[in-house]
């Protein structure tokens, strides 16, 4: 497993949008940690270091179906 936390050149941006409110959201994704998603990894093993929201956008992400923090329960206290 390769660590990564800088943002670099190569993070892929994408843009979610809420199926509750419609809002539209930007998300930056690291290559390397979403191809270790996207092979089986769980959410929680490849962004540990991540806030349960991110998380749950890169779950959006793959799924197609996403809501947004405001219309959410996802507080970060684990």
């Amino acid at each position: 497993m390769v660590k990564r936390n800088l943002v670099t050149q190569d993070w892929l941006e994408t843009k979610l949008v809420c199926n509750n409110c419609g809002s539209e959201h930007n998300v930056l994704i690291d290559p390397v940690k979403w191809r270790e998603y996207a092979q089986g990894r769980m959410v929680q093993d490849v962004w540990s270091e991540a806030s349960k929201a991110y998380r749950e956008q890169m779950i959006g992400v793959r799924s197609g179906y996403h809501i947004c923090n405001d219309c959410g329960f996802w507080d970060d206290e684990e």
